[in-house]
């Protein structure tokens, strides 16, 4: 939170700079008379603003997406199988973002979790009452032990995911994704079901219908 409460400061001077530099300009917000030769141009008070907007601050919450300090993010891990957030809250989520050929593990209930260009990442966890994403990674392997409602997979290449008995009502959502497995709970073992990757789709005299292809070998 100090790291936090650091860039909000920095933030809150570079916004009192940018207002002491619009106050001094006589033209309309957003514009200068002339700026760099070009009559109209944006001027170096909103450059500068979008700048700060679009590099340090953008980076801050793409990286860590800290707010309030309801978000647990794990970041840049290699080869650690003993990670384990277990002081959880209902408000919190979960952001993992480049994590490779880690094992995190999450107790209690919490909101959602996200995983995010991650390779070769298992994750188990107890309970979610949002959402689980998993977004342009690689060999993920998910097992919930309780129940979550959804998964999200997208641009994603090899995900395997363990359901338990509470969670086999839960929807799996996926695009541009491959290399997807579920398996189920069957007779203390578990039985592997492939999520289909390929679609046809046929007009019905009416609307569009698309169910899944079947290979042909």
């Amino acid at each position: 939170m100090a790291e936090t409460q650091g860039l909000m400061e920095r933030l809150e001077k570079a916004v009192i700079r940018l207002e002491s530099l619009f106050s001094g300009s006589t033209g309309p917000h957003g514009e200068c008379g002339t700026v760099n030769g070009v009559n109209g141009g944006v001027s170096p008070s909103v450059e500068a603003f979008d700048k700060l907007m679009n590099g340090m601050v953008a980076e801050f919450l793409r990286n860590s997406k800290i707010l309030a300090g309801d978000v647990e993010a794990h970041e840049y891990q290699e080869n650690s199988n003993d990670l384990v957030i277990s002081d959880t809250e209902l408000k919190q989520v979960a952001y993992i973002f480049k994590c490779n050929k880690s094992t995190l593990q999450i107790k209690g209930k919490i909101n959602s979790i996200t995983i995010d260009n991650c390779k070769k990442f298992g994750l188990v966890f107890d309970n979610v009452v949002g959402i689980v994403e998993v977004i342009n990674s690689k060999d993920i392997q998910i097992q919930v032990m309780g129940k979550v409602p959804t998964i999200s997979i997208n641009k994603t290449e090899g995900c395997h995911i363990y359901l338990s008995e509470e969670a086999l009502d839960c929807e799996i959502v996926s695009a541009k994704s491959s290399e997807m497995n579920i398996l189920i709970p069957q007779d203390g073992d578990y039985k592997e079901f492939p999520v289909p990757e390929q679609f046809k789709t046929a007009w019905d005299g009416s609307k569009l219908v698309t169910e899944p292809a079947e290979i042909v070998g």
